[in-house]
This record gives C-alpha cells, structure tokens and sequence, in this order.
C-alpha cells in the first residue's frame, strides 16, 4: 500500500476514535419509559383517581448540580387530566415537558399529575444529566399515585424503595444497565393486590454520538475515494512531471 495513504488512513482512523469517544462517555443517559397500567382500571379502580409521579432528589453535599428533562408523554386510551403539583424545582406538565433539576439549594423535586383511569400505557423520553456523585447518590424516581390512603401515595413495587417504577441513582460512570425497572405489589394502603403494573426501558443512542460517528464515516470514505483516484494503476508507469 502506498505509504502516504497507509499512513493517512491511519490518521484518519485515530481522528474517528477520539470524536466518538467524547459522546461515548458523555455524562447523559437518554432511554424510553414505557410504564404498563393496564391493571389499574381492573385491579384497584375502588382507589381511583391515578397519578404519574416523577421526583429528583438530592444526595450528599457536596456534589453538583444535575438535570432531568421528561418529554414525549403518551397515553394509550387516555390522557393528563387537571394541573400538575410540583415541588422544589420541578416545573413543567404531563402534557408538554417537565424538568427537575437537584442541587444542595433544591434537594426535594417532584411532580405528579392525575392520568384518567382508563389508561392502559403511558410513555415518555427521559434526558438524564449526571454531574457528579456523593456519598449519597442523587435518585431519579418514577412511580404511580393511588387515592387508597385518602391522598396521593405511591403504590408498593419491587424497587429497593418498595415505591418505584423506575430508579436510577445517578453517577456519571452510569451506563443503561444502571436504569431500574420495577413492578407493582398491592395499593398504597396495602390493601389490595395490584400487579402487573411495570416499567419497560429502551436506550435512545445521544444525537452527538451519532453525529460523531456519522460524520467521522464520512471524512474517511472521502479521503479514501480521493487517494484512491491519485494511485495510478498495477503495470501503468507514473504520469511524467514537468519542474
């Protein structure tokens, strides 16, 4: 092979390396949340009205700021009814986006929204930004509201907390297989057995990741195709200069 391009390519090749690697281990996870509710309306329709709860709370002091951004919401055979609660920081609606973000002046964030009863899938894009970890990790939670305690309170699940859905403690070095995904037990009051109800996660790969690659992909085919073009053919002698 001739020398210049070996060596060209090899370049090439080190360049695509290092402008994948900077989206590779970006401190964001993107995923889907795919939450089945279809045994509420069958199960626990005596502890109606339901609620979709989303929290991001604070860890140890000190750590950094982090951000959570919801969007997308989807609800098969139903939709968001009323207006959201918030707390902390959290802002936003389930009919639209909601953003937490947890820092040591916000460490309780949370917002939940009544969902009609006849829901039988709900479906949102979560954007994690992981700034830091402490000793106490900052959590990202999801879970689902009955009336069964004469308020809103979480059903009991299969989560370490006995109340979510979804649980992520946040770390930078997190990858997908971090994101918890859990199932329902009984009715917050622990009256009535609810199962069934459970979360499904799907990796979104990040924009930059794809750009990068996409973009790396195509500099190399490019500067393949153009020395490819400049190399004379086996047998053919090379075309004379002129000084």
């Amino acid at each position: 092979m001739n020398t210049t391009l070996k060596n060209g390519l090899t370049f090439l090749a080190t360049a695509f390396a290092l402008l994948g690697a900077p989206a590779l281990h970006a401190q964001l996870l993107t995923f889907d949340v795919d939450l089945n509710t279809a045994a509420l309306n069958s199960q626990n329709s005596a502890n109606a009205p339901f609620y979709l709860d989303l929290q991001l709370n604070y860890g140890s002091t000190p750590q950094p700021s982090s951000t959570v951004t919801l969007s997308d919401f989807q609800f098969t055979g139903g939709n968001a009814l009323g207006s959201a609660t918030t707390s902390g920081s959290a802002s936003g609606s389930l009919g639209s986006t909601v953003s937490l973000t947890a820092s040591s002046s916000s460490q309780f964030n949370e917002l939940f929204q009544q969902f009609s009863s006849s829901t039988t899938d709900i479906n949102f894009h979560a954007l994690v930004s992981e700034s830091g970890a402490g000793t106490v990790p900052t959590e990202f939670a999801t879970a689902i509201f009955d009336n069964s305690l004469g308020s809103p309170a979480p059903l009991f699940t299969s989560a370490p907390d006995t109340q979510s859905l979804v649980l992520l403690n946040l770390n930078p070095t997190n990858t997908m297989a971090n994101v918890g995904a859990f199932t329902s037990i009984s009715s917050a009051d622990g009256n009535t057995p609810v199962t069934g109800i459970s979360a499904t996660i799907t990796p979104v790969p990040e924009p930059s990741t794809t750009a990068a690659i996409l973009g790396g992909a195509v500099l190399l085919f490019a500067f393949c195709a153009r020395r490819f073009r400049r190399l004379p053919l086996a047998g053919t002698p090379p075309s004379p200069t002129f000084d």
